[in-house]
């Protein structure tokens, strides 16, 4: 299975995975241990990808105030393709600088789409969970219904 990047190939996906086929029960409760793993792995990945974008984006604000002190050197200017910084800000002024700044926030956004994948994650996981009792009560129903 090739992770979902994003948040609506992952919905597609639990659209299709959490249909039940109510002809096979066993194979029903055979396929929640594969989607539990499935969607454990995915929640893994971008737990994993969150966590190194939490370093990353730390390092780019350390980076960032640098450049609004102007504390980079010309190397550092040319690495990130950036111009010498020229105004002289007050340290309010570069927190404020640092909460608008467009690399900041590009940063954040990807952290955002990752940590809804795993919010994602973490509910198709409770279902699965509930899967086996609601699998259970179907037969029951079933079992009631057809005199057994």
């Amino acid at each position: 299975m090739k992770t979902p990047v994003n948040i609506d190939d992952l919905m597609k996906e639990w659209s299709q995975d959490k249909v039940i086929d109510a002809t096979s029960m066993e194979k029903e409760l055979l396929k929640i241990s594969h989607l539990h793993g499935k969607y454990l792995n995915v929640m893994s990945f971008h737990r994993h990808l969150l966590r190194k974008m939490e370093i990353d984006y730390k390092n780019m604000k350390g980076l960032r105030e640098d450049y609004y002190h102007g504390r980079l050197t010309q190397d550092e200017l040319e690495t990130h393709g950036w111009e010498q910084w020229q105004t002289r800000l007050s340290n309010p002024e570069i927190a404020r600088k640092l909460d608008t700044d467009t690399e900041l926030n590009k940063m954040l956004l990807k952290r955002v789409a990752h940590e809804e994948i795993v919010f994602y994650c973490e509910n198709v996981l409770k279902s699965l969970h509930n899967r086996t009792w609601d699998l259970g009560n179907f037969v029951k129903y079933q079992q009631l219904t057809s005199g057994r």
